[in-house]
């Protein structure tokens, strides 16, 4: 998605938000809660209808009319047959889709051979009409620390030698100029950005550079231009419980987030949602924008988890949550309004 901003809460939200809690106190329904997961959604609107590509084998695809749906799956977008040489296994994470000059690009990540576990970035291309089409892999990653398996950005300065990168997200500026950002996996986390061709398929430039480090996790970051200045958006915590979150950072230089105050945006206590994190944001058919998410949801139905659930093993699936995403009156604090 070329572009995503911010979200603003409602003076009865910021209330809320400030109130301790169990996590389903007040928790609005999510918008898609299919039997399988829709997990680190990555948001593309085109020709007035949502696409939601998320983590699973192969790449799951999801399409909605509306951001509060009706929502179908359309089945796995990624053609991995044959598979790349570099990927051990199908398993794909956080995916992300924008259109360029050469047609709809995939960034995905993925776990690399001969990486001790540790994954890669790679890039696909559909060049149907459909965006939920096949997309067809390139044959090497477009990111892979160290220059393996002939990825383009070595990803230095890493805090630790052997770590993957993972969560990638691609952004343009007011001047057209693309660029992808991804996460370092292992602690400490780094979040980094690399230029990118104007088709968006390959490396250009430079090295990538480090935008922010935490000695705890960070990851899944989206960037915003709004005029000079840039919105960071990221997950703070480990998904896998209730503590996950959304933050967000301002800076008027792109690549330097690390003296940057860091804000809540989305959390279990504000929210009543059960790790409200992996977001993205698009703009909408009313011209206005639109966050979407993901939480945890505890058995067949739609309730948001507890955190009592969750400590206790309790069957569960991450859902898809959406919600309105304004600006402040600077135009560049993010503020989230109603839940879809």
């Amino acid at each position: 998605m070329p572009t995503r901003t911010s979200l603003g809460l409602t003076a009865a939200a910021a209330l809320l938000f400030a109130l301790p809690g169990p996590a389903h106190a007040a928790a609005p329904a999510p918008v898609y809660a299919p039997s399988t997961a829709i997990a680190d959604p990555g948001v593309l609107r085109e020709n007035g209808d949502f696409y939601v590509y998320s983590t699973g084998s192969g790449v799951r695809v999801s399409r909605g009319d509306e951001a509060v749906g009706p929502w179908s799956n359309t089945g796995p977008a990624l053609d991995l047959d044959p598979m790349p040489g570099w990927m051990a296994n199908g398993d794909v994470w956080a995916p992300d889709v924008w259109r360029t000059g050469a047609g709809f690009v995939m960034y995905f990540s993925a776990v690399a051979k001969d990486f001790s576990g540790q994954r890669c970035i790679g890039v696909a291309v559909n060049t149907t009409a459909d965006p939920s089409g096949k997309f067809q892999p390139a044959a090497q990653p477009l990111v892979c620390p160290g220059g393996r398996h002939g990825g383009g950005d070595r990803v230095p300065g890493r805090p630790i030698a052997d770590a993957g990168v993972i969560d990638p997200s691609p952004f343009i500026d007011s001047d057209g100029r693309r660029f992808l950002l991804y996460k370092t996996q292992q602690t400490p986390s780094t979040l980094r950005m690399v230029r990118l061709s104007d088709s968006g398929v390959q490396w250009f430039g430079n090295d990538s550079g480090e935008l922010l480090r935490r000695d705890g996790i960070i990851e899944n970051p989206v960037l915003v231009q709004r005029g000079n200045q840039f919105v960071l958006f990221a997950s703070r915590y480990g998904y896998d419980n209730c503590s996950y979150a959304t933050v967000w950072l301002r800076s008027t230089d792109r690549w330097h987030f690390g003296g940057a105050t860091e804000h809540s945006l989305l959390t279990t206590a504000g929210t009543g949602i059960c790790g409200p994190g992996g977001s993205d944001v698009t703009t909408s058919l009313d011209g206005g924008w639109r966050i979407f998410l993901h939480g945890w949801v505890c058995g067949t139905g739609t309730r948001a988890c507890t955190p009592s659930q969750i400590d206790n093993g309790a069957d569960r699936r991450r859902s898809l949550y959406a919600a309105i995403l304004n600006w402040g009156a600077d135009n560049a604090t993010p503020v989230v309004g109603a839940f879809l």
